[in-house]
């Protein structure tokens, strides 16, 4: 998608302009045309509060120029930079209806700052399709985005790179979690993941099964024995600031495919399980933009690549193994496996990486689904200024997050084990003891967990999201690491 400002309409031929309305219906652009049909839709209650809405006509025109599609979008009154995303989203599908190429927005007045790259990314999430895999593929033209606007081209530029550079981002992992799990393996993975690095010069490495044998990574290897494909751990690390001690690392879950093992999933619940490596998508789309941003800070990303499988190699409920940690977890559910990666993920974060932040980001349970849908991603944290840190990130972002308890003593039991140190699975509460076992692995390190099992896809293409992976916690990662930067720099 080409993005280019606009000081007058001269070289610019449009046929779709996108017009916004406030509260009080107030038009971004007043013209008596665009008026009376916005009159006309709102007696009809076509637009009005935050609907989007398009229409086709023959005889429209602006500063002369004649166009063919007429958008209108609802904007409410402090509208968050989430809602900015999605109703430009939605946007651009009506366009994509009404066969529009070349669309014209304005961005005038004293706030264009704070919604013009919140538009900008909706616009360009809301245009990604993954058609990959179809033989006769839909024609989609290129759109071209016209912004009229008085904000200077130095500033006007930087709103672009940023917001391509985050929508890019999102993207690249929306790819990664909509591959198929014949295609997207585990050493797949490590090779994209590689792609990435060398694009951005980042440090890469990838630790094979032999070399986590030797380092006592039994927990995650355990949840690796039952399938054919070797585990791939991976470890990105961009150093951007080699002075500081202060690193972070961002952990991402890597389940390639998951069967649930022994405990194997209903067929149902089976379907999309080659998404469940969308952690691994998330860090690794954010410490891309990490790198391309040049942030002043040193950042980790670490996945535990595997599949859990059924074989007769695989791991069984009952199973006792000790973790790199050293503490020995029974295997109360083989389907509670990301845990089981992930905590020797953290452990090789803290103990060979030095990290002093750990954020680890999985599509770790269907209860926190059952707890808050498909729209927010569930936070569970040891830190209250780390998640004070993450609200603000997300709010910027443009992600929803919320905060659920760890539950403190009153939850201590939740992962108790008769014969090991801890167990994988608790009995109730299932957000809330996975997150609790992974706290027992963190080391007093400040640490957050996002659990987007239900975030981290969607089933409708609608606003900013396609049919499958949405990309999601890659922006909300990569503002909180631009906000944990030291000193503080805009991009």
């Amino acid at each position: 998608m080409q993005i280019q400002r606009l000081v007058d309409l001269e070289d610019y031929e449009f046929d779709t302009l996108l017009v916004t309305y406030n509260h009080k219906n107030r038009l971004s652009i007043e013209l008596g045309k665009v008026s009376e049909i916005f009159n006309v839709l709102t007696e009809d209650g076509l637009v009005g509060g935050s609907k989007v809405y398009g229409l086709r006509g023959k005889d429209f025109s602006y500063q002369g120029q004649p166009y063919y599609n007429l958008i209108f979008i609802g904007i409410p009154e402090n509208a968050s930079p989430r809602k900015y995303q999605l109703q430009f989203g939605a946007a651009v599908k009506e366009a994509r209806k009404l066969k529009g190429r070349n669309l014209l927005m304005t961005a005038i007045g004293d706030d264009v700052s704070f919604w013009l790259s919140s538009a900008m990314k909706g616009i360009l999430l809301g245009d990604y399709t993954f058609d990959k895999y179809h033989f006769e593929k839909e024609e989609r033209p290129e759109i071209n985005l016209g912004i009229l606007t008085g904000v200077d081209q130095a500033s006007f530029k930087k709103e672009v790179q940023y917001s391509r550079m985050l929508a890019e981002s999102v993207i690249l992992a929306r790819d990664l979690v909509n591959e198929p799990a014949n295609i997207m393996t585990p050493a797949a993975l490590a090779d994209a993941a590689r792609a990435v690095c060398e694009k951005n010069n980042i440090k890469f490495s990838v630790l094979e099964k032999e070399d986590c044998e030797a380092m006592g990574m039994n927990s995650f290897l355990s949840v690796a024995k039952g399938s054919k494909q070797p585990p791939k751990f991976i470890v990105m690390e961009y150093n951007g600031r080699a002075t500081d001690d202060e690193k972070i690392a961002l952990v991402g879950k890597g389940i390639c495919f998951d069967s649930g093992g022994y405990n194997l999933k209903p067929d149902k619940a089976m379907k999309g399980m080659h998404g469940d490596m969308g952690g691994a998508a998330a860090v690794i789309g954010a410490i891309g933009a990490i790198a391309q941003a040049k942030l002043g800070i040193n950042v980790t990303a670490i996945v535990p690549a595997c599949e859990n499988m059924v074989s007769g190699k695989a791991a069984k409920p009952g199973d006792i193994v000790q973790s790199m940690n050293g503490k020995y977890i029974e295997v109360v559910n083989t389907d509670a496996e990301g845990r089981m990666a992930l905590v020797d993920a953290i452990t090789y974060a803290i103990r060979q990486c030095n990290a002093t932040t750990v954020i680890d980001v999985a599509t770790l349970t269907g209860a926190c689904v059952v707890a808050l849908g498909d729209r927010y991603t569930g936070v569970f944290s040891n830190s209250d200024d780390l998640t004070a840190k993450l609200v603000q990130a997300s709010i910027i972002a443009g992600e929803n997050i919320w905060r659920l308890p760890l539950g403190g003593d009153e939850y201590a039991e939740l992962n108790k084990s008769s014969v090991a140190d801890i167990a994988n699975c608790g009995t109730k509460c299932g957000a809330i003891a996975a997150a609790r076992f992974l706290a027992e692995f963190v080391e007093r390190k400040p640490w957050i967990h996002m659990d987007i099992a239900g975030s981290s896809e969607s089933d409708a293409d609608t606003q900013i999201y396609a049919e499958g992976g949405t990309g999601a916690a890659v922006m909300t990662l990569y503002e909180l690491v631009k906000i944990m930067e030291k000193p503080y720099k805009s991009y």
